[in-house]
């Protein structure tokens, strides 16, 4: 056994391996090859290889070829080697020549079962099916938990091409920043925050289609293949970069594929026009949708997992029921293929994008088509929901566009020169991603006008190349940062300058309002302010005057105060001088004076005590209210001359405001992007700071990697050789046990085998003789038996033969009435119907009358009208040469009145000369007359003057002759004239006659033959509805007289029919009374007969009883001697196998402790490697 061979095979099939043990085991070598080799060979060997398969050897069978594997251990309907064989999976094997029999194909299908060995001593293989069950609950919003990202995956690309080349397949995580995109070979992961690598996926099968994340972003589908070779659907675990599942066996590449939101199902779309639905868990084909006409180009499970949606290259759109395949919906057709499908999140709308250029959306409710628009030149290649509902469009016209739910634009980005392959919207509702046809992969912001954010590239360098360039970004984005930062203040000082500016324009603007509010205030107050000023004044004169009266009257009252003062001296002196005593009145008198007048004395100095206010000082308050008005009424004019100035200053401040705001709006609104280029690039130093880090350790981890998948192999090897050991083991315990306990059933066997073979012949003795003893009876119960069955056939036959008269007279007896009843029930409807049809026959023969009536009077017009035309046909020619002789003799006729016309006419002018030469000779004469009376009167000399006026009179008498000529002349040719005119006027009247009477006659002539056709059409239409009517009433005339001979034939019939029961029952009494009479006879010898019989067979009956028993006894004795010997035989064949078998377990061991005893010392070396690689490696990330 080859090492490599067993290494492949030595995963324990446990059902097969005991049945191996039990039967003979169907393995390559022996059984398979031999098969293949004379089916097979000639187009699958190494040197043809069609379909790149060879199976001209075990490894390269199990290779398999450019579909993937053919064989599944254990599971023969999933094996395409069966059932392309078995005829249940095109393409049917072989191709040409006669198919696989039965036994071939159970051959083939028990190597499968068996575990595909390849020698006897090969150990089976498990099945390559997936044993896990992935499902998970359904969720309408975020799965709880931290979302799958790649952790610790493969981070050098499989292969970097020289150039780039179109995306094909691109998908985005629901719920992260996570997007995978197809590569050559290989299925790149980008972190869209850091625009990063986080991981490759290798796929070095073929070429990806399609690409989905799972509802819950922990799974990635990938539907694709090898045109015309290969396709199938591949799940990756997003978090460890393992394949987990891969379903279908393809002859041509999947288009599409995704995974339901349980993770219980993938689907997968392919050029077969079918649509396959996989059960995650076994692998298992669950149901196939036949119904598209096309290629599968779309599939896509709803986001709540209840529908799945496909499409094809012929533009159809369906949803199905996603658990069963159910029709659920045939939603329509694009006029061109369907290029795209895509969910809103909440599954209620579908979108689906087409070649024709349209996007189309269909609610799930009704299955309807709520909207549908042009959206891209040229066609639509691709189309996503945003999570929050907008939807993203790409197409053959280079751009990317966003729209609403309605169909209205809302964005368009930048045109890419090139065919847009995929479009895909990121988790945040706020970016979105491109790939076009030149590899190129773009960033797009999600607003009206998209802004390029970055790239991502779909052929990245190896990493040793991107250490470099990251180190070399890192440098280069350091040194911008100042440049940066210097931008962020500059932009941030032109905010806060603005901002003062703004401050200082709404100061002064403020300052100008209450400038404005005061001098507005201030004009207004003015002329009161000036009135109350002059009111000032007025008041500050008028107490200037007061105060002068007060200073005139405090001038008296010091006056009057020295009067007084005088006074009182004078008094007291005068009283000082009264001594007497009679002067004492006197005294009491200057007394009381003196008092008074010191008292008022008193009075004016306490009045005088404060001197008034000097005048002067009002003349100052005069003064300066004066002032006040004058310097109020020289304001006035200033103020209101200052007013509008402010007013249209004040004007031009809003906008200078707006300006200043628009200013500071501008400048801010340049701050976010400036910050965000900050941040961004302060981001990217940090990410492009630690990615030298990181990316040495993923190249690390490149090493790490190899030798985990290393350990990983060497382990399971180690463990199917341990399995394979045991189940050696234990295989040769039992061969131990089987072979004792075969020994002891086969001495068993070899003491009960004699016994019951003399057993057997001593029983097949007795049964021979009870045999021959029963003879005898048999022959007598033979004779009366023969005896008994011949008189019953003989009674058998002549009763039958009597039944059989009986039976023909009934039938016949019965067939006649029957038939004499069918005739009568004939008859009757025929009647009924004759009936029917002579009504009906009546109005279409009462139409035949009519035309029949018509036709003779249209032919009797169509005779007139024709001796009519040909009387008028005879008199024309007489009519046409009348009106040939009347147009004969006219011209003459014209030619001669001209000729008068030109006479008359000339004599008119002659008459009309000779009148006009008469008046002047009368004028003439009369002026002459004058002159000779005029002569006379004066007795002068008048005979000169009469001589001329005898000459004017001679003259005279000549021109009024000459006019009377003339008018003789004139009557001449007047009456010549008008004699050849009344010719003319005759002849034409004639002329005129002659063509009215031709004319008639020809009218006559044309209605005679209009009449003519007229009738002839009247006679060929009335024939025409004599023919139909004719034809009308024909069909009801024939069945009038088909009817009428029916029922008579049928009356005919009728009555031959009843003549026959008569007939019959004569016939049957004749032939039946010399058949009664024997049956009487045989009747009368059957019951000695049959008492004879009864006899013997009774005896027989007894001694077969016997006879039955002993073989009964022969019977068991047989089958006990076949038992034992069945046992023995059995027995042999155990320990034969069980020690052809232990042998070979026992190579099998010394083979598997071989190896064993080879892994065992690498397995803990290579742990411990792995181990602190892995520990390095952790060691060399970042922290």
């Amino acid at each position: 056994m080859k090492t490599h061979a067993k290494i492949l095979s030595l995963s324990l099939f446990t059902a097969a391996s005991a049945v191996a043990q039990d039967a003979e085991k169907i393995t390559y070598e022996d059984h398979v090859r031999p098969l293949l080799e004379n089916k097979c060979f000639s187009c699958h060997s190494p040197d043809k290889k069609k379909g790149d398969l060879d199976l001209t050897s075990f490894g390269a069978l199990m290779t398999g070829g450019g579909g993937g594997a053919i064989v599944d251990s254990g599971n023969s309907d999933a094996s395409r080697l069966w059932t392309t064989c078995a005829k249940k999976e095109e393409p049917f094997m072989p191709p040409e020549g006669a198919p696989l029999n039965a036994k071939e194909l159970e051959i083939l299908a028990k190597w499968i079962s068996g575990g595909l060995l390849e020698t006897k001593s090969s150990v089976a293989k498990k099945s390559a099916k997936p044993k896990v069950d992935m499902a998970v609950a359904v969720t309408s919003g975020k799965p709880e938990g931290p979302i799958a990202k790649p952790e610790h995956v493969l981070l050098e690309p499989v292969i970097v091409t020289p150039r780039t080349t179109a995306v094909t397949a691109m998908a985005a995580s629901p719920w992260t920043s996570l997007v995978a995109i197809a590569g050559t070979k290989q299925i790149l992961l980008y972190d869209t925050e850091t625009r990063q690598l986080a991981g490759i996926f290798p796929y070095t099968e073929g070429y990806a289609r399609s690409l989905r994340f799972s509802r819950n972003g922990s799974l990635l589908v990938m539907g694709g293949g090898k045109g015309g070779k290969l396709g199938h659907a591949i799940v990756w675990d997003v978090k460890t970069g393992k394949r987990i599942v891969e379903v279908g066996k393809e002859f041509d590449q999947v288009m599409s594929a995704d995974i339901s939101a349980d993770h219980k199902m993938v689907v997968i779309g392919s050029p077969s026009k079918k649509v396959k639905v996989y059960d995650t868990a076994t692998g298992e084909e669950l149901y196939t949708i036949s119904k598209h006409t096309e290629w599968i180009m779309g599939t896509a499970f709803s986001p709540d997992g209840v529908l799945l949606a496909t499409s094809d290259r012929n533009g159809n759109v369906m949803v199905w029921e996603a658990a069963n395949g159910g029709e659920f919906y045939v939603l329509g057709q694009h006029k061109a293929s369907c290029t795209d499908l895509a969910w809103r999140a909440d599954s209620n709308i579908l979108a689906s994008c087409s070649m024709d250029g349209t996007i189309s959306l269909w609610e799930m409710s009704e299955g309807k088509q709520v909207k549908n628009w042009a959206a891209h030149g040229g066609g639509v290649q691709s189309v996503s929901f945003t999570p929050d509902g907008k939807l993203i469009s790409s197409g053959n016209d280079g751009l990317v566009r966003i729209w609403d739910i309605n169909g209205n634009k809302i964005g368009e980005a930048a045109s890419q020169g090139d065919i847009v392959t995929k479009v895909i919207a990121l988790h945040d509702s706020q970016s979105t991603i491109s790939a076009n046809w030149r590899g190129e992969i773009k960033v797009w912001s999600v607003e009206a006008k998209m802004a390029e954010k970055g790239q991502l590239s779909s052929n990245p360098p190896l990493i040793a190349q991107r250490i470099v360039e990251s180190e070399k970004q890192a440098t280069a984005l350091v040194s911008q940062l100042p440049e940066v930062e210097a931008k962020l203040k500059k932009a941030q000082e032109a905010v806060q300058a603005a901002e003062a500016r703004l401050g200082e324009t709404k100061k002064k603007t403020a300052d100008a309002q209450a400038r404005v509010a005061l001098l507005e205030n201030e004009i207004k107050e003015l002329p009161a302010k000036i009135a109350a000023s002059e009111q000032a004044v007025s008041e500050a004169q008028a107490k200037k005057a007061a105060q002068a009266e007060l200073l005139k009257k405090h001038d008296q009252s010091l006056a009057e105060i020295k009067a007084v003062e005088a006074a009182l001296a004078k008094l007291n002196a005068d009283k000082a001088a009264l001594t007497k005593p009679e002067d004492a009145p006197k005294v009491a008198e200057a007394t009381k004076t003196i008092g008074e007048q010191s008292a008022k004395l008193e009075a004016l100095k306490k009045a005088t005590a404060t001197a008034p206010q000097p005048v002067a000082e009002f003349d100052q308050a005069i003064k300066a209210a004066q002032d006040q008005v004058a310097a109020l009424k020289a304001a006035k004019p200033a103020k209101e001359k200052e007013l509008p100035v402010l007013k249209k200053g004040l004007e031009a401040w809003p906008k200078s405001i707006a300006d200043n705001e628009k200013q500071i709006a501008g400048a801010k609104a340049a701050l976010p992007a400036i910050q965000a280029q900050l941040a961004d690039q302060k981001a990217q130093i940090a990410v492009l700071q630690k990615l030298p880090t990181i990316l040495k350790a993923a190249q690390f981890n490149v090493g790490v990697l190899t030798e985990k998948e290393k350990l990983a192999k060497l382990e399971g090897d180690f463990n199917d050789y341990t399995a394979a050991k045991k189940e050696n083991e234990e295989a040769k315990v039992a061969n131990a046990a089987r072979i004792e306990s075969s020994k002891k059933v086969i001495a068993e066997a070899v003491n009960q085998i004699p016994q019951h073979e003399a057993t057997l012949a001593k029983l097949k003795a007795e049964l021979e003789g009870i045999e021959k003893a029963t003879e005898p009876t048999r022959a007598m119960d033979a004779a009366a038996a023969a005896k008994l069955d011949e008189n019953k056939k003989n009674l058998a036959a002549r009763e039958a033969e009597v039944a059989a008269l009986v039976k023909v007279r009934d039938e016949g007896t019965a067939a006649a009435k029957t038939a004499a009843e069918g005739i009568q029930k004939a008859i009757d409807p025929l009647a009924k119907k004759l009936a029917e049809v002579a009504a009906k026959l009546k109005t279409p023969e009462e139409q035949v009358k009519s035309k029949l009536a018509n036709a003779a009077k249209f032919e009797a017009n169509h005779a007139t009208a024709k001796k009519t035309a040909a009387a008028l046909t005879a008199d024309l020619p007489a009519r046409e040469k009348a009106v040939t002789a009347a147009e004969a003799a006219l011209p003459p006729l014209v030619a001669a009145i001209q000729t008068s016309d030109k006479a008359l006419s000339e004599a008119r002018r002659a008459t009309a000369e000779a009148g006009r030469s008469i008046q002047p000779v009368r004028q003439e004469i009369t002026k002459a007359e004058k002159a000779v009376a005029d002569a006379k009167a004066k007795n002068e000399n008048a005979q000169p003057l009469e001589q001329a006026l005898a000459a004017a009179r001679e003259k005279l008498a000549t021109v009024e002759k000459q006019a009377a000529d003339s008018a003789m002349k004139l009557a001449d040719a007047q009456g010549n004239f008008d004699a050849r005119r009344a010719a003319r006027e005759a002849a034409e009247k004639a002329l005129t006659e002659a063509r009215q009477t031709l004319g008639k006659t020809k009218n006559e002539l044309r209605a005679a033959n209009t009449s003519i056709a007229q009738t002839e059409k009247q006679i060929s239409q009335s024939k025409a509805e004599l023919a139909a009517a004719e034809k009308a009433a024909a069909p009801h005339r024939g069945q009038h007289e088909s009817l009428t001979k029916e029922i008579a034939a049928q009356k005919a019939a009728l009555a031959a029919k009843q003549a026959i029961p008569a007939a019959l029952q004569a016939e049957f009494a004749a032939k039946s009374q010399p058949l009664n009479e024997a049956i009487a006879q045989l009747k009368a010898a059957q019951p000695p007969l049959e008492k004879a019989f009864a006899e013997a067979h009774a005896k027989l009956e007894a001694e077969m009883k016997v006879v039955e028993a002993k073989k009964l006894e022969v019977g068991q004795s047989i089958t006990a001697l076949e038992a034992a010997k069945k046992k023995k035989t059995e027995a042999e064949a155990a320990i034969a196998a069980a020690e052809k078998d232990t042998p070979q377990r026992d190579k099998n061991l010394a083979e598997i402790n071989a190896e064993l005893a080879k892994m065992q010392p690498q397995l803990d070396p290579l742990r411990t490697k792995v181990k602190q690689m892995e520990e390095q490696y952790f060691t060399m990330l970042p922290k």
